[in-house]
């Protein structure tokens, strides 16, 4: 609480300067004209079933969320604020229901009756704004989102990831140039404000990312390094160019390197022993009705003998990294040596209503074994455009998917042969979005 009226003072302290450095009367200003408001209902259920490490487990979690965000506009052209409040209600769980990232654990363990709903004030930020030489400045101090922000990303369910820190950039001719400094996180599913984490659960001071981009109707490219104080590197180069209006090519490069802190954990505690890489590459065909993309991967992430090594989407426990390949669904195909293939078809049905299916498959060997992962899930998604429904939006996906059994995420191998084990998944979202001001 204590950083939170510090916070207020500083915002409240620094609107009153600028307030009297303009001249002007601040309840006419754009800061109120321009500024909005807007509420969010947002329900989930999300349902996994599976018996990789053990048998048979229900994670379950089913909630009903409320957001009230305001956006103010900007004292002189330069300063404003940002305020997200967020609110989970509990409808329904079982245990395990934790990994589904829906309620907050609200005990030891990962026990049903632990499972409850929050409120919290998710996102509060100063933001600035001006221009020098044509391009455009912009700057943000406070709890805030970073989605596909250099090295880090956020993830949404009743509200989304948020990180304590500042963040910034330049925008101009294309070029663009910007950059984020974070040192604690609020998940999507908890109230609570989390210091960064090693994996064996040390204290990290600070997470420190930039991006270099360059756009145009042709080619997307971003530069992206990124690092965790002493513990995890990563740079990333993002490519994407459209040699006709129908057609996209993408590739994307991770490479991260261990530091001194992530080299003194034990072994089981690692994710890798010193690099992990992954490669991928899609291509993405878009019709007005409807659309194709295809992808590619590979992961290099070497572990000591005997151990089967993974690439870490995240350089910290308490955060998370941006990711754009299409590796990244139910099932991370991200361990050591494999091969993955991907496919997402959708087709809109009418103008409101769209279906598809979507399906993964990936491959590994280990000591001597191949090993086969998939999944497939059909979806769908209705955003009526009656005035009245206009705002909402429904998604539903289903589907099976198999895998491997394991001990601590490593294949249980005899004989030369596998242990293959099976997975139902879930999901319903249903959201509906309407203007204050």
């Amino acid at each position: 609480m204590k950083s939170s009226f510090s916070w207020c003072f500083i915002a409240v302290s620094l609107l009153s300067s600028t307030v009297q450095a303009a001249d002007e009367n601040v309840f006419s200003s754009s800061f109120f004209s321009d500024s909005h408001a807007e509420i969010s209902l947002k329900n989930i259920w999300k349902y996994l079933k599976e018996d990789s490490a053990n048998p048979k487990r229900v994670h379950n979690a089913w909630g009903q969320g409320l957001a009230l965000s305001y956006q103010s506009g900007y004292l002189a052209d330069t300063l404003g604020v940002n305020l997200d409040y967020y609110s989970a209600v509990k409808l329904g769980a079982s245990d395990y229901f934790n990994s589904r990232g829906v309620l907050y654990n609200n005990g030891p363990g990962n026990d049903k009756s632990n499972a409850t709903g929050f409120s919290k004030i998710g996102q509060r930020y100063v933001k600035l704004k001006g221009e020098v030489g044509g391009a455009a400045l912009n700057a943000q101090w406070g709890w805030q989102t970073l989605h596909d922000y250099g090295v880090l990303t956020n993830s949404t369910h009743l509200s989304p990831t948020a990180y304590l820190g500042w963040s910034g950039g330049i925008t101009g001719a294309g070029l663009s140039l910007r950059g984020a400094y974070v040192e604690r996180s609020m998940e999507r599913n908890s109230p609570d404000s989390l210091r960064l984490q090693t994996n064996d659960r040390r204290f990290i001071n600070h997470l420190a990312t930039g991006e270099l981009g360059y756009k145009n109707d042709l080619f997307n490219g971003q530069l992206i390094y990124g690092e965790s104080q002493n513990y995890l590197r990563r740079q990333i180069l993002l490519l994407t160019i459209k040699p006709a209006k129908k057609l996209s090519l993408s590739s994307q490069i991770y490479a991260t390197q261990a530091l001194d802190d992530y080299k003194v954990m034990a072994l089981d505690r690692r994710n890798f022993d010193r690099t992990a890489n992954h490669y991928a590459f899609d291509v993405k065909w878009k019709e007005p009705r409807w659309n194709l993309k295809l992808g590619a991967s590979y992961t290099r992430a070497a572990k000591g003998e005997g151990e089967l090594g993974f690439f870490p989407r995240q350089l910290t426990r308490n955060s998370r990294g941006s990711y754009t390949s299409m590796s990244h669904v139910g099932e991370d195909y991200l361990r050591d040596g494999e091969t993955m293939l991907a496919v997402l078809a959708e087709y809109h049905i009418t103008p409101e209503f769209s279906a598809g299916i979507t399906g993964n498959y990936g491959q590994f060997n280990y000591q001597g074994t191949m090993v086969h992962t998939g999944e497939v899930n059909a979806f769908g998604s209705w955003a009526p455009s009656h005035p009245a429904l206009k705002n909402l939006k429904i998604f539903s996906r289903i589907g099976p998917g198999w895998s491997y059994k394991n001990v601590n995420k490593t294949p249980v191998i005899s004989e030369g042969r596998y242990f293959r084990s099976h997975s139902l998944a879930a999901e319903f979202i249903a959201e509906y979005r309407f203007k204050l001001f």
